[in-house]
């Protein structure tokens, strides 16, 4: 009768056990394992061999390591509710789900940046590849670092700091002068910006940027100008619009915002304070989410398209799981738009 005891052995196989048992480079079986087309295929067999030899482990990850490419795709994004990471999202799967992939999320918190281990229950799915959200790449992009040196392609949504990898990529500061000009044009003088968190300075920095440097362009004094720290959050938004708005003698006529969440919250600040939009103020936001276009009125935004970096990001990290890019850095760039809409009037 045959041994039906549980093999107590079984457990996660590392690519250093792998490789000490093959005799060949860490390098090299991570190759293998993820899939790569530049590894001998006498060695890429022993690799397998030797891991269908200790069958430690079943079910997915089992098959990724026995030779079926994995078709998990992992998603690290710093937040999951945020409308905007869930229309990236909604690209990529969108792309994925057509080629026969999946998606795995792994949500990288703030207060978890520093954690060198927060990859670690991810990275037991042997994912074929890696799409990274601005602001999940960890300090220095250690995060992103530490899967390239597993050898495992990733594509950053937006420029991750202190790595250079694959990305698709959005301007910042010019479409956020180009906001800025416009609510000149409609003929405001007295402007606000709402900008972004701290956490995340190349977004805040720049759109900030946009926004002084079309009122040095229009000859607005900058000290003429309200500028309050935001955050990214409806929350936060509201609490800095109602220290903006409640004083009217220095309430500016148009108010600029770091994304459209913060704009909401400009909306119920106004609504608490009983202000019109655009009657007594008018509001620009800056990402283009479904939401903004459902508000009472309208929200004119700058639009991002976040739907479609999400596509692009997954359409070129297959490729580069393919090995279709060629040599270097693949960096892909989506054009903002502004979006005119009626939260904005002319005086």
């Amino acid at each position: 009768m045959a041994d039906e005891t549980p093999n107590k052995s079984k457990r996660p196989i590392t690519t250093s056990e792998i490789a000490r048992l093959c005799g060949l480079s860490r390098t090299t079986v991570s190759a293998v394992l993820n899939g790569k087309r530049n590894v001998r295929e006498s060695t890429r067999t022993k690799v397998l061999e030797c891991v269908r030899e200790r069958n430690y482990e079943s079910g997915m990850i089992a098959r990724t390591l026995v030779g079926e490419l994995s078709r998990m795709i992992a998603v690290l994004t710093p937040e999951i509710g945020n409308p905007y990471h869930y229309m990236v999202f909604q690209g990529v799967n969108k792309v994925l789900e057509a080629q026969g992939y999946h998606m795995l999320f792994h949500r990288v918190r703030h207060e978890d940046q520093e954690d060198p281990e927060t990859l670690a229950s991810i990275r037991a799915y042997r994912p074929a590849g890696y799409i990274v959200m601005r602001g999940a790449e960890g300090p220095r992009g250690v995060h992103v670092k530490q899967i390239a040196d597993e050898g495992v392609p990733v594509v950053g949504v937006g420029k991750l700091l202190g790595v250079e990898t694959h990305c698709v990529v959005f301007e910042n500061r010019h479409p956020m002068k180009l906001g800025t000009d416009y609510v000149i044009e409609m003929g405001h003088r007295r402007l606000g910006h709402l900008a972004g968190p701290a956490f995340s300075p190349l977004e805040a920095n720049d759109r900030q940027l946009g926004f002084l440097e079309s009122l040095l362009e229009h000859d607005i004094r900058l000290s003429d100008a309200v500028i309050v720290y935001a955050g990214e959050t409806s929350p936060t938004g509201y609490q800095a619009a109602l220290e903006v708005l409640r004083n009217p003698q220095t309430r500016p006529t148009a108010i600029l915002c770091f994304n459209d969440i913060v704009a909401m919250g400009v909306y119920r600040a106004a609504h608490e304070l009983s202000l019109d939009i655009p009657g007594d103020v008018s509001v620009v936001g800056f990402d283009g989410i479904d939401a903004g276009e459902l508000l009472g009125p309208p929200l004119t935004t700058i639009d991002i398209f976040p739907r479609q970096l999400g596509e692009e990001a997954a359409d070129l990290l297959l490729q580069v799981i393919r090995n279709q890019t060629g040599r270097g850095i693949v960096v892909k760039e989506v054009e903002p738009k502004l979006i005119e809409r009626a939260s904005v009037r002319r005086i």
